[in-house]
């Protein structure tokens, strides 16, 4: 996956809209989000533009409209969205905001059996070393995570 730039939750908002549509003219996606988040036609045209520029999406030309496709596939933005969170938390707290992410969201069937299974195939340690502080040893007390 190619490093990506951070985008805003609004970017976000335009992605899903994308994602959802496959390709899209602005007309279609301000349409979704006039419905969805009431913003008017320059927000998403402006959004769209930060969106190419920050290489999300590329325009082809067809006629007197731009077609918006994206150069990232939703899982693929999901994924490093998910690794920027992850990376925000002490490495010794990552399976407690796993749990309140599992508690707080409603999952099918098919999600239980997939996080059931990703837990059945991992390699499981005793303790997590934390990471807050670079290499720090927790042991002597100079971390206060646990």
């Amino acid at each position: 996956m190619k490093n990506l730039v951070e985008i805003s939750g609004a970017e976000w908002e335009v992605m899903k809209v994308i994602w959802s549509l496959e390709e899209a003219t602005s007309k279609s996606v301000g349409q979704v989000l006039k419905e969805k988040q009431n913003w008017e036609s320059p927000t998403t045209k402006t959004l769209l533009g930060r969106l190419v520029k920050k290489g999300y999406l590329e325009t082809e030309k067809v006629g007197n409209y731009f077609i918006y496709h994206p150069t990232i596939s939703e899982s693929e933005g999901s994924s490093e969205k998910i690794s920027e969170a992850v990376a925000s938390v002490c490495s010794r707290k990552v399976g407690a905001s796993i749990a309140k992410i599992i508690e707080e969201n409603q999952l099918s069937k098919a999600d239980f059996e997939l996080i059931t299974k990703a837990l059945a195939n991992k390699d499981l340690v005793d303790n997590v070393k934390c990471k807050c502080l670079g290499d720090c040893a927790c042991a002597e007390g100079q971390c206060t995570c646990n």
